[in-house]
């Protein structure tokens, strides 16, 4: 193959030769291209471009890289009420580590839905609700904390002051959210990556680490972006995100036990449940293009409901064609929980951020008062109102 282009490609296109892959990501060559294929073989073979990366914040990363070359005690942090996303970056960064030779222990603030538990490792999760002085051991025995998932330290509540106290250790930031706080020694953050399993991805391989990602972490790596994309449906599913989940395809993964793992496991409670919000507790104000509802503690009780059965919930008025934002309210001990997911253009998280003390991304976020839930649902129809005059 010669180096002419075929002119439907950019003029810095540096075609490869036949049956040379990259080691990086690429695609294909429009099906019309007419670069001449080599005389000997019987197939044209297509030339490639690189995928790049989404543009990112890389902070002391050579120092993060020479600090990982020798052996250290890390702790990896998920956020308050973790979903697949943040257990699943926790957990695949920490086997790459050990493969490094380091030791490393994944904590949560609180418990993770039961539907993640087919994940390795998940069993060895410290919860800090749970067992708060044998988390606080860890952390104050690390050389490294890292931070998944999140990018301010009020995001794991009482966590975060226990991390606070801690003094002479180094941070690690790693994230895809908005709007991320200052305050760790390293930082690799992009809120153009569909996860921070993506992100894990990447930075694995920055360190070389490609053939250190065995079945069990390409499943784990998967399964979070799956999750916060949507299984590859959000606005957030880039070309460069399919690229990799090809890769992760490539280590043996199976992704219909990927996907029965984490969406074929709930009980009749949950599909009981979701018949009676929908039929009995929707509500939708037309003149916002919003529905929206809400799951009080009693009848969460009275359903038997656990954290990850309220999943995916928030999504279910967005089916309808006359919807775009879709809320739901749910009750807690000291304070209203809410989720947020819009259609499109309609930013969700300056919603959360400016009504709701919370944030997260242009089509999901979350937030939440501390006050009752008829007031919580009363300040959604003024912010609505104010959000989309």
């Amino acid at each position: 193959m010669n180096n002419e282009t075929c002119g439907k490609c950019p003029a810095n296109c540096q075609p490869l030769p036949p049956f040379v892959l990259p080691s990086v990501f690429f695609i294909f060559h429009p099906a019309n291209c007419q670069l001449p294929t080599a005389n000997s073989l019987p197939l044209r073979i297509p030339h490639f471009h690189y995928l790049y990366p989404p543009m990112r914040l890389e902070k002391n990363l050579p120092e993060l890289f020479e600090f990982l070359s020798t052996p250290r005690n890390i702790a990896l942090v998920a956020h308050t009420r973790p979903d697949g996303d943040a257990i699943g970056s926790c957990l695949a960064l920490k086997f790459f580590l050990e493969k490094r030779g380091h030791t490393a222990e994944v904590i949560a603030p609180d418990d993770f839905p039961d539907f993640l538990n087919w994940m390795k490792g998940s069993d060895k999760v410290f919860i800090r609700q749970k067992n708060p002085k044998t988390c606080f051991a860890i952390l104050a025995n690390s050389d490294l904390i890292g931070f998944l998932d999140f990018n301010a330290l009020k995001r794991i509540e009482s966590l975060g002051e226990d991390i606070a106290k801690i003094r002479g250790k180094k941070w690690l930031m790693v994230d895809h959210h908005r709007d991320p706080d200052d305050f760790t020694d390293f930082t690799f953050w992009s809120d153009e990556a569909s996860s921070t399993c993506e992100l894990v991805y990447d930075l694995i391989r920055m360190m070389d680490g490609d053939a250190d990602i065995d079945t069990d972490m390409a499943a784990i790596i998967y399964a979070g972006m799956a999750m916060d994309t949507g299984v590859f449906q959000y606005s957030n599913t880039t070309a460069r995100v399919h690229e990799i989940a090809a890769n992760l395809m490539h280590k043996g993964i199976h992704v219909e036990e990927i996907h029965n793992n984490v969406y074929n496991q709930y009980g009749e409670n949950r599909l009981r449940f979701i018949g009676y919000m929908l039929k009995d507790k929707m509500q939708i104000l037309p003149e916002y293009r919003t529905a929206f509802m809400t799951i009080s503690m009693k009848e969460a009780e009275e359903y038997k409901l656990s954290s990850g059965d309220k999943e995916g919930i928030v999504n279910l008025p967005l089916a309808m064609k006359d919807v775009d934002i879709a809320v739901l309210f749910t009750e807690d001990k000291d304070r209203i929980k809410i989720s947020f997911r819009s259609k499109g253009d309609i930013n969700v998280d300056r919603l959360a951020r400016e009504y709701f003390n919370g944030g997260g991304h242009k089509n999901a976020s979350g937030g939440s008062t501390r006050v009752s839930l008829e007031e919580t649902v009363q300040i959604l129809h003024t912010a609505l109102a104010a959000f989309l005059s």
